[in-house]
Formats: C-alpha cells, structure tokens, sequence
C-alpha cells in the first residue's frame, strides 16, 4: 500500500526514536493526528509495534 507524504514524513521522524508529542512538534500537528497517522502506518505495514514498523522502514530502505 501506498504511504501519504505525511504518513512518510512521520515514519522518518518516528525512526530516529522521537515520540508522538515530539513528532507532532516537529510537524506542528496535533499527537492525536501523530497517534492515527501511526496507527495507519502499522495497519498498512502489517505490523502490529513501532518497532516493527521501523524494522520494515529501515529494510525497504536498503532496497
């Protein structure tokens, strides 16, 4: 499935380790809008942690 510009925006900032509330600074959105971007990422990626989803992040990566 294909990831909106957001989506990809907020998985980049959530591999560097950074929480929601600091994703959400960083993109000056709200963490409820964080928390349902990253729960479409995980539902998408078919994973069921963030630290899958940055597993899959970093070996799509190398593709």
């Amino acid at each position: 499935m294909n990831l909106t510009n957001r989506e990809q925006e907020v998985l980049q900032i959530l591999a560097e380790g950074k929480s929601n509330k600091q994703i959400a600074s960083e993109l000056s959105i709200s963490h409820f809008t964080v928390r349902d971007h990253v729960s479409s990422l995980l539902r998408k990626k078919q994973v069921s942690s963030r630290q899958q989803l940055v597993s899959v992040y970093y070996c799509e990566s190398l593709k």
